[in-house]
């Protein structure tokens, strides 16, 4: 009898070992984006014409890169590397535990061609088709990084337990 070896589904690629951004990467997604609007997005059936593509807010977090992305399939924070704390070398497609002020959020690592070689992006909208401006997908980018850099408030003070007194009044005949 010979025994069966389990053989995964998929096997991830090995980890792409990202270069870290001096400067702000904005321009580079901005720019690796629309490529991709141009050369492959349009006329989509799940595209949204009423918005463009536009990297947005991207700033030094614990030295790497924060900030949104809005194309017309996609509203999106994005994380690259900047040789700070939050950016780990993963493999595309799996996802990677980011540690930012709101708590872990679960951020998808991907790769491209040429510009881009390695980011992760936190989707934030399964649909954009409900959005009915660009104003809107930026005002979702901006929402989305106030609440990941805000710390979640601390929890409230337990109330000091209450002492019904009733029934001590009762056992001493009051």
């Amino acid at each position: 009898m010979s025994a069966r070896m389990r053989i995964p589904a998929w096997t991830p690629p090995p980890p792409v070992v990202a270069m870290p951004w001096d400067a702000s990467p904005q321009d580079a997604v901005q720019a690796h984006f629309d490529t991709v609007w141009r050369t492959a997005m349009q006329g989509l059936p799940f595209v949204n014409d009423a918005l463009q593509v536009r990297a947005l807010r991207f700033a030094r977090i614990d030295g790497d890169w924060l900030g949104g992305l809005v194309t017309p399939w996609c509203v999106q924070l994005m994380l690259l590397p900047g040789g700070g704390r939050l950016w780990a070398d993963v493999s595309a497609g799996t996802r990677s535990a980011v540690a930012l002020p709101v708590g872990m959020l679960p951020f998808i690592a991907d790769t491209s061609d040429g510009m881009l070689p390695a980011f992760q992006y936190f989707p934030l909208l399964n649909s954009v088709s409900g959005l009915p401006a660009m104003a809107s997908a930026e005002a979702v980018i901006h929402d989305a990084l106030a609440a990941a850099l805000t710390p979640p408030a601390p929890p409230p003070e337990p109330a000091a337990p209450q002492i019904d007194t009733g029934r001590r009044r009762f056992l001493r005949g009051k």
